[in-house]
């Protein structure tokens, strides 16, 4: 409920006239709730942006569109809407549009949107009150939504402050007069210096002027007369809006609606806005914040993505530099470590490879033979030479055994052993030679044909060895089709493609194998196979300490072939959640004064630093064991590097802290603390 005032002074300026009028926003609250107020047209030949104002339009109140001004005329007589949006590529002088259409329809809110380099003259229009708002094309859902909000409850607050005038005003003849005439009848009797010229249009659309005696200056904040609310100032709405958001923590996020984005809609208005820069400047820090905490737990995957994130917005910032030192460091340290694991992991995986190949475990059994081995091996660093090697004299094994199959008349077992040959990537003459005696043997035993010469082999017997779901009569469901199924899951499994991509992995695919054929054999064959490899990775992940990964993985698992791994799954699950546990535990750092000390030892200060005046700190981390002593001293930062870091450690190692407890349990608890070596602290 506001009140707006209207006084004269007499010639002694010692009497005052006053008139009341009380604006009630609950009707017009109501409406825009109710969804009760007329439609939105939108000015404009973008269909991009005529589909973003029906999106982000109110509730209930319903978007019409023109193509040009005489569409538009015509629209407003027919539609009667309440808000315009002007698109200012649909025509050439807005200023003169907006003037001629709000000096007939004095209801119709403008909001227009235009170009950033329309943006100056459009804030012109919008600080004249000729236009309610304008908007930078191309529009964001949420600058659109607020606008069109604002817009609509303001043509309700014109039309609510229309209706209550003509009421009052035409009481005595029925209501026939519109609220405009009505409201300069009023104004006449009270103002008489007003007159009869002056309509109440005046006040609603900004155009006319108001004689400078008749017009007093507003206050801020105040409403004009009439009860009409005071056209907002863009800049500090975008402002405002912002500051919510940024205390929201909604800082990049949710597109249109974030701090940043909303910061920038306000630089984009004013680029002198200290205020917007200093946003954005807040914004900033807030993700950098995010990429320390992310390296502080040894997550640099998504550390150098926000940092990335944060260096897009603003590649200036002073601790960018820093960061990126810290990285470089972090990425170094786990280079080193991959690379040792790697080696480590890649020599275990060639030696039992070799033994099962001697052992004649070349493809069976299923993840415990030499082809599967190589494989890892290869998937781990398939540039070292001696799996290369390994894997060239196992694809010539491979080759041998099929030619050894197919003089004994075995088809089945010599394609099973070419096929593998080739996943190993084997192209060699040897291989072609016995992929042609192979077709020739399969061709001959499909038509009953004479004895092969390649093998001296009846085409009967090479018939009867033939797999018994190619044989007439085989059961339903099998066929080429479900043959080629089975074929896929099984390169999907030995290419490591468990989970990923989606629709073509070895999991969907078998999956639509079970639907096709489930009484196959093959079907539980590879269940359990899947279902092992998916529980061996997802124990690497698990090693790796990508949790979610692993969560995932064994997840699938526990889908696929539940029934048939049961034990190991649980076990797995529980060493993940025991895993995880752990991690959150090495990664819950503390800093060292928050704990209680029982033994400090100050570092000594290298001589050479001494002599050259070389100060410095150094940042360290360490965990203080069950029993108060220290261990796993590193180095996290420091200034110079390799200056200080030494003495720290050493100095870190002897100190003695009390037992951290939790739940009455005695607990590691991971530390940090920044040791600085200045000279004038030594004096």
């Amino acid at each position: 409920m506001a009140n707006a005032q209207h006084g004269r002074s007499s010639g002694h300026g010692n009497t005052q006239d006053e008139v009341n009028l009380e604006i009630d926003d609950s009707q017009a609250l109501r409406q825009l709730e109710e969804g009760a107020s007329p439609p939105i047209l939108v000015l404009s030949r973008d269909a991009n942006l005529v589909e973003t104002v029906k999106k982000a339009a109110p509730r209930g109140v319903s978007v019409a569109f023109a193509p040009d001004l005489d569409h538009v005329a015509e629209k407003l007589s027919n539609l009667k809407p309440g808000v315009l949006v002007a698109d200012t590529a649909s025509t050439a002088d807005v200023a003169s549009m907006v003037a001629q259409l709000t000096q007939h329809f004095p209801e119709l809110v403008v909001v227009v949107a235009g170009k950033r380099e329309d943006s100056s003259s459009l804030m012109q229009l919008t600080a004249a009150g000729r236009i309610f708002r304008f908007l930078l094309t191309p529009l964001s859902h949420g600058q659109t939504r607020l606008a069109l909000e604002a817009a609509v409850k303001q043509h309700l607050d014109l039309s609510a402050a229309g209706q209550r005038l003509s009421t009052g005003g035409a009481a005595g003849e029925g209501g026939s007069k519109n609220y405009v005439m009505t409201y300069g009848a009023l104004a006449a009797g009270l103002l008489v210096v007003i007159g009869g010229i002056w309509f109440g249009v005046s006040r609603f659309t900004g155009d006319p002027e108001v004689p400078p005696a008749v017009k007093a200056p507003a206050a801020p904040g105040a409403q004009e007369p009439g009860g009409v609310p005071e056209r907002p100032d863009p800049v500090k709405a975008e402002l405002a809006l912002a500051r919510d958001a940024f205390n929201q923590n909604k800082f990049i996020e949710p597109q249109g609606e974030s701090a940043l984005d909303l910061y920038r809609s306000a630089l984009a208005l004013d680029p002198n806005s200290q205020e917007a820069k200093a946003g954005i400047r807040s914004v900033v820090d807030k993700i950098l914040e995010r990429a320390e905490a992310s390296l502080l737990a040894e997550r640099l995957e998504e550390a150098i993505r926000t940092i990335e994130t944060a260096r897009d917005i603003d590649s200036t910032h002073p601790r960018l530099a820093f960061l990126d030192t810290q990285v470089a460091r972090e990425r170094e340290r786990l280079k080193l470590t991959l690379a040792q694991e790697v080696g480590n992991r890649v020599r275990s995986l060639l030696n039992t490879a070799n033994d099962r190949m001697a052992n004649g475990r070349l493809l069976t059994p299923t993840n415990a033979s030499a082809k599967d081995a190589l494989l890892e091996a290869r998937r781990l660093d398939p540039t070292d030479p001696t799996v290369v090697a390994t894997i060239r004299e196992f694809s010539a094994q491979l080759t041998e055994e099929a030619r050894k199959s197919l003089s004994g008349g075995n088809i089945e077992a010599a394609t099973t052993f070419v096929q593998a040959a080739r996943q190993m990537g084997s192209a060699g003459s040897a291989l072609a030679a016995v992929e042609r005696s192979l077709a020739e043997a399969t061709r001959t035993a499909a038509t009953g044909a004479a004895p092969n010469t390649a093998t001296g082999t009846p085409a009967q017997a090479a018939g009867a060895r033939r797999p018994a779901t190619n044989a007439p009569g085989a059961a339903a469901g099998a066929g080429p089709n479900v043959d080629a199924m089975i074929a896929d899951v099984r390169q999907r499994i030995s290419e490591g493609r468990l989970i990923d991509p989606p629709g073509d992995s070895a999991r969907d695919l078998l999956a639509g194998l079970r639907t096709a054929a489930p009484n196959r054999p093959e079907v539980d064959e590879l269940s359990r196979t899947l279902s092992t490899r998916l529980l061996d990775s997802g124990r690497q992940a698990m090693n790796a300490k990508a949790f979610e990964r692993s969560s995932q993985l064994i997840a699938a698992a526990k889908d696929v072939g539940q029934r048939f791994n049961g034990p190991a799954i649980a076990q797995a699950e529980a060493d993940l959640t025991s895993a995880r546990d752990a991690n959150q535990q090495q990664t819950n750092i503390v800093s060292a004064a928050s704990l209680k000390r029982v033994r400090m030892v100050s570092p000594s200060y290298p001589d050479s630093a001494r002599k050259r005046g070389i100060e410095g700190w150094v940042e360290l981390a360490f965990t203080v064991q069950t029993n108060g002593s220290v261990d796993q001293v590193e180095v996290r930062n420091a200034s110079p590097a390799d200056v200080f870091d030494d003495a720290a450690i050493r100095a870190v190692r002897q100190w003695r802290f009390e037992p951290v407890e939790r739940n009455g349990t005695r607990v590691e608890q991971r530390a940090m603390v920044r040791l600085k070596f200045s000279q004038q602290a030594q004096n």
